[in-house]
């Protein structure tokens, strides 16, 4: 009998240490998905697919919480879903990897992740920002960082919101893309980078999938980029981060010619289009300048308000308004509510590509110039290539206003529409 208990009490220890040594992240992890020592601001973690990113911000999150060393924590996603169902319940996510006797509850009303010693971690969707405003936090972590359509902003407001605690920091993990925040981020003096590769993680991916993923991508920049975490030119776009950053100035010289380029969008709902609005300038030399980006989501009467405000503002010489959505309506409606303003009329007849091929030779040839950083503009740029299925406004416009600058029109039918 005696012995029977023994082994019973040695099976129950052997499993009470296994259940320990499963949620033991300290046992388990790699050195690059160990918290870096020292005094940093942001952890970013640029690493392929499959390297455990999730696991690592989840890990991180929950020492953070457990520990007490944060109270009030961010938990960023693309939306709202995405956060749920990958950072608090997928398969690496908070909930699966928190034991039971830490008694992590998520409640779904609140967006809110809730630990017995009271911290608290809540959700937020990039797709609006806006519920940044308010908050205040001691620990972030951002998920697919990369693929957000307004990093910039997203970053602004949360390092806003940062102002508990002695040093609060922030944890991004992503596989990388070619856009300026990025690698502006890496240039930070208060940043600690880990780099990975999907490979790195053999021991937990499927045979099958190492196996697929290495003959299909191997040796490609896709597979450069999505397999081992660099951050590369896609081949296929017009425009390369090295063109845009030879050409960029803090100011611009005097001017002698402004234009505002327009590609409106007529609806304005969630799943809209953005009016691209981009502003231009010319000097007596003949060469462009990109001032500013005033590109928005908003209903039409609100971004012709706007577009008349920059007009005054950048004392411009004309507006460029491609009509192919609105006909002769828009025009009419534009005239209404910028009455001032001169207006050329444009609509396209070839392709986006088609249409922005001819102007990346301008900056070839050093005659385009921007005049600071415009990181959603710059990321369309960078990105776009004729399978892009989201719409490029704000690098339409662009190309508009450039058009207009340089080339009157290129296979276009224009009108020029005085008020």
């Amino acid at each position: 009998m005696l012995r029977a208990l023994l082994r019973l009490l040695r099976a129950e220890q052997r499993r009470r240490a296994e259940i320990h040594c499963r949620y033991d992240w300290s046992l388990q992890a790699r050195p690059s998905q160990r918290l870096p020592a020292g005094n940093w601001k942001i952890w970013l973690i640029l690493a392929g697919r499959g390297f455990g990113k999730t696991r690592t911000g989840a890990e991180t999150i929950r020492q953070w919480a457990t520990s007490g060393q944060c109270r009030r924590i961010a938990l960023i996603a693309q939306t709202i879903t995405e956060a749920r169902e990958v950072m608090v319940e997928g398969e690496s996510g908070l909930l699966n990897v928190s034991p039971l006797w830490e008694k992590v509850t998520y409640e779904a009303h609140t967006r809110r992740l809730l630990w017995q010693n009271g911290a608290i971690a809540t959700l937020y969707g990039a797709e609006n920002t806006e519920q940044l405003r308010g908050p205040q936090f001691d620990g972030a972590w951002i998920d697919e960082f990369a693929k957000f359509p307004h990093s910039e902003e997203v970053l602004n407001q949360l390092f806003l919101s940062l102002r508990l605690g002695k040093a609060p920091q922030v944890l991004i993990t992503t596989t990388p893309r070619p856009f300026p925040l990025l690698r502006r981020l890496l240039q930070r003096p208060d940043i600690v980078v880990t780099r990975g590769s999907t490979f790195e993680n053999v021991e937990n991916l499927p045979e099958s999938f190492l196996t697929l993923v290495k003959g299909q991508f191997e040796g490609t920049l896709l597979g450069d980029q999505e397999l081992y975490g660099e951050i590369v030119d896609n081949a296929d776009t017009l425009w390369t981060h090295s063109l845009l950053e030879a050409h960029r100035l803090a100011q611009a010289p005097p001017l002698v010619r402004v234009v505002i380029g327009v590609d409106p969008a007529l609806s304005h709902n969630t799943t809209s289009d953005e009016t691209g609005i981009i502003v231009v300038g010319q000097d007596a030399q003949g060469t462009a300048y990109v001032l500013a980006d005033y590109s928005t989501k908003a209903p039409p009467e609100e971004w012709m308000q706007r577009v008349g405000e920059i007009y005054r503002s950048f004392q411009a010489t004309q507006v460029v308004l491609e009509t192919n959505a609105g006909g002769d309506l828009l025009p009419a409606l534009f005239s209404n509510v910028v009455p001032f303003a001169a207006l050329k009329l444009v609509r396209a007849y070839k392709s986006k590509w088609t249409r922005a091929e001819p102007i990346t030779q301008f900056y070839h040839q050093h005659r385009v110039f921007h005049v600071g950083n415009f990181e959603e503009l710059e990321r369309q740029m960078l990105t776009y290539t004729p399978q892009t299925l989201q719409s490029p406004d704000r690098m339409d416009a662009l190309v508009w206003a450039l058009e207009t600058l340089f080339l009157g029109s290129i296979a276009q039918k224009v009108a020029v529409w005085s008020v």
